[in-house]
């Protein structure tokens, strides 16, 4: 059945479930192929405004034809033409014809009000062809600072040419460590710890925590308060959003990001995952809360996300053994379970350290504390040994946004974005664009000289309020020429892990990719690998279940900023969840659009997965 037969039962039944509509038997994917085969598109909307609903179009129907045809027939209409609108409206509009020559020779001329409606059905369903990007030169209305583009898929499946900078920035490299654990380990206080020990918590700061502590009953949460900076987080005792810091030690730059550990905020923590070269996490070694973070699978999960994010090494910071009095039998038990299980993600013990500690106590942090069994580095040592990642400098400027505000003291005041610079230069007086929403804005100022792996802040172009809420956490600045592929249908190769129910065409899933969160539909099953991930073990498989490496197809509800795995890592790795369960992990290999799926809009929410 067609995909706008399936609209329509949705909309008459309620439900829409795309495994209802078409063919469970039909691998070879004939359809798709003729439409996607070249990988050629020219992307047919305006200014990447969706097209409207079926539903809303229904409406205009309606009242097109109120005086004619009741509601259920316009829909039956639908359906006699399946789901063709334009067809739906000649089928409707003949059949008054057919009427009104039976009972009176001199056709009726529609009101001025049917015209009009008329004629925005038609524009609705008009495919509209883009120029190349350019910003609009004549408008008075600044809401209107959008951009217009060729979507150009053969180019953004190709390698990226090397792009020459007026002025190479010749600074010391950044590195940028995601602190994770869950609810209850340390993470905070440990950030704090380290904060202090860097020399980027100063006196006058940790006094007025103290003093926030003991007012709120938690004296013991002083440290943890350089971080969790909010009312709600302080009363709560719980991180609730991504919080960074920057630390500058021995001429080399280190970014140190805070995430929260509570399920119902793991989108921050994915988002602020997704920014690090390395993590630490940070487990809690007393027996009960060690063997729950077991059962309830958080700390497997913990794992599962660095691994997604492509962190190559890991700092493993067994917290509070001063409340187990060091013992060695329990930091044995906790050491052999992680090194097993980040095993079975590709992790060898090269890849992961293990150091005790206390946070709270500052013991073995900064300086050795005396364990007689233990003889490796201290944390900070540790941290230090990590070595920086090398970039490549000539790639096209990417910049992920982690927030945006307006601020009136410190040293960029006005319309502010914090980022992350993935790769590129970034400079001042340049347009540049933002995507997907397409709003063109001007860096005025940057907050330092930045090189690529930076956590930085720009200044910009005051924006309008409507432009200024429209940015998104997971937005891209880009460069206008050289902009960020924006897509809704991606190839990717996906590593699953443990599954409630197999992956099917037709299944949905909440994928974050980078800072972006976004709801996708399984739409093709290509083949599963063999162990060695190279190979093809089937073609076209009926479903994919756990532990399985495979390539699929997946269309997303909205369109994304997305590269393939070999142009930027950073913008291609992905993670789907189901009712907060990480499904699977991987990697997008092919950027694709489907044009019909812009003009049909959103179907799946965040809320239905």
């Amino acid at each position: 059945m067609s995909r706008h037969q399936g609209v329509y039962n949705m909309l008459r039944h309620g439900d829409y479930n795309d495994d209802d509509y078409e063919d469970a038997d039909d691998y070879n994917q004939q359809e798709d192929d003729d439409q996607y085969g070249d990988h050629n598109f020219s992307l047919s909307n305006h200014s990447f405004k969706y097209f409207k609903g079926e539903l809303e179009v229904i409406n205009n129907l309606c009242e097109i034809f109120q005086l004619d045809f009741t509601r259920k027939q316009i829909i039956d209409a639908l359906y006699e033409t399946d789901g063709d609108h334009d067809a739906a409206f000649e089928y409707l509009s003949n059949k008054i014809k057919k009427t009104q020559k039976q009972q009176q020779p001199q056709k009726s001329q529609p009101t001025k009000k049917q015209q009009q409606l008329i004629q925005a059905v038609k524009v609705e369903e008009q495919p509209q062809q883009l120029p190349q990007l350019v910003k609009q030169q004549n408008s008075t209305d600044k809401s209107k600072n959008q951009f217009h583009i060729e979507y150009n898929v053969d180019e953004f499946n190709s390698p990226y040419p090397s792009i020459k900078y007026k002025n190479v920035v010749q600074s010391n490299p950044s590195t940028s460590i995601v602190i994770l654990g869950h609810v209850d380990t340390g993470k905070s206080t440990l950030t704090g710890r380290l904060l202090q020990v860097f020399k980027a918590l100063d006196d006058k700061e940790l006094r007025k925590n103290q003093k926030d502590a003991k007012n709120l009953g938690k004296e013991s949460s002083a440290l943890a308060y350089a971080t969790d900076m909010t009312k709600e987080e302080k009363e709560k005792g719980v991180t609730m959003d991504m919080a960074y810091k920057t630390v500058v030690i021995g001429g080399r730059q280190y970014n140190l990001l805070d995430s929260p550990g509570h399920q119902d905020f793991a989108p921050y923590l994915i988002a602020g995952a997704a920014q690090a070269d390395y993590a630490i996490l940070v487990v809690d070694t007393t027996k009960n809360a060690f063997e729950n973070s077991i059962k309830s699978g958080m700390l497997r999960e913990k794992l599962q996300l660095i691994s997604a994010m492509l962190i190559k090494e890991i700092v493993v910071a067994l917290n509070k053994m001063d409340q187990i009095d060091w013992d060695q039998k329990q930091f044995d038990v906790a050491k052999d379970y992680i090194k097993v299980s980040a095993a079975k993600l590709g992790y060898n013990q090269k890849q992961i350290k293990f150091i005790p500690i206390s946070a709270f106590q500052g013991l073995n942090i900064q300086n050795k504390h005396n364990i007689n069994w233990y003889q490796g580095e201290t944390l900070v040592q540790e941290i230090l040994n990590l070595p920086p990642l090398l970039r490549a400098n000539d790639k096209p400027l990417r910049f992920t946004i982690l927030n945006r505000f307006h601020q009136n003291e410190g040293k960029l005041r006005g319309t502010c974005l914090l980022g992350k610079l993935h790769s590129g230069q970034l400079e001042k007086n340049i347009n540049y664009v933002i995507l997907p929403q397409g709003i063109f804005c001007e860096v005025k100022e940057v907050e330092r000289q930045s090189v690529e792996g930076d956590i930085v802040e720009v200044k910009i172009k005051t924006l309008v309020d409507s432009e200024f809420q429209n940015i998104h956490i997971g937005s891209v600045l880009s460069q206008i020429e050289h902009h960020v592929p924006v897509a809704n249908r991606l190839i990717c190769q996906l590593s699953t892990l443990e599954l409630q129910t197999p992956i099917i065409k037709g299944s949905q899933y909440l994928m974050h990719l980078g800072a972006q969160k976004i709801g996708v539909v399984v739409k093709k099953l290509n083949h599963t690998y063999n162990e060695d991930a190279q190979t093809i073990k089937k073609k076209f498989p009926r479903a994919i279940v756990s532990n399985e490496f495979a390539e699929v197809e997946l269309e997303c509800d909205d369109q994304v900023c997305v590269e393939t795995h070999s142009n930027l890592e950073q913008l291609s790795r992905i993670i789907l969840r189901e009712k907060f369960n990480i499904v699977a992990i991987g990697k997008v290999i092919i950027i694709n659009v489907n044009l019909n799926k812009l003009k049909q809009g959103k179907i799946i929410h965040e809320q239905q997965i």
